[in-house]
């Protein structure tokens, strides 16, 4: 088995098993190959927790990919008739031999503009935030001392202006800082992680569950520290 695959079918399921992280079959994962030109991708509507070896993916070439967000022609269609476009390229885009499969996710080419391994989740702790009037001002607060900053994604419809709003920030970014942005809080919408490898993807999620959720706690448990005391 490919390594790329086999790294895939890990992230998938070990987030997808937590219920915490996950809403019905809601998000994907992604892992390209070391080379960079291809793409295993959760298929849409597949549950994370049930992919495997067998099923619920698709190994997509990832120019081919991004050359969906350079189309201007389709950034003029109306949304409907847009989005189902996007998913016959997207279709178009696999280079795997499977039968029956189903399309990759609608947000491929959103994935494909990240690094390595890609993950992206509904986790509630983290919809406190992105869901919220002041979420932007707090989670910059709250990671403030990182190292590497998240980027915050004002709100765009899923699909094609989400991932055109994804690439000009991204690329902004990466101007800035000289990285790809490895967290990602999407406005009324959840998280993107990604990073180098699976193990650093899922430290990385754990992480920032970790932070939002203990903010959260302390926020409305002010005194938590003073009665354990």
């Amino acid at each position: 088995m490919d390594s790329s695959l086999k790294d895939l079918i890990k992230i998938s399921n070990t987030v997808g098993k937590d219920l915490t992280l996950v809403q019905g079959v809601g998000g994907n994962t992604s892992v390209k190959t070391p080379d960079g030109n291809f793409m295993y991708i959760k298929t849409s509507g597949t549950a994370l927790k049930n992919m495997s070896v067998k099923k619920g993916w698709r190994k997509i070439d990832v120019a081919q990919t991004l050359s969906i967000l350079k189309d201007n022609w389709l950034a003029a269609l109306d949304v409907n008739r847009r989005e189902t476009e996007i998913v016959n390229r997207l279709s178009f885009c696999c280079v795997d031999d499977l039968k029956n499969a189903g399309p990759p996710s609608i947000e491929a080419h959103l994935h494909a503009i990240l690094d390595r391994y890609a993950i992206h989740l509904h986790p509630d702790i983290v919809c406190a935030y992105a869901g919220a009037k002041d979420g932007k001002a707090a989670l910059e607060k709250l990671f403030k001392n990182e190292k590497r900053q998240p980027l915050w994604v004002p709100y765009s419809d899923p699909g094609f202006a989400l991932a055109q709003r994804v690439l000009k920030l991204a690329r902004a970014y990466e101007d800035t800082h000289g990285c790809k942005p490895a967290v990602l809080f999407l406005e009324k919408h959840g998280l993107f992680v990604s990073a180098g490898s699976a193990e650093a993807a899922l430290k990385l999620v754990r992480k920032v569950i970790k932070m939002c959720g203990e903010n959260l706690f302390f926020q409305i448990n002010p005194n938590h520290r003073k009665f354990r005391e």
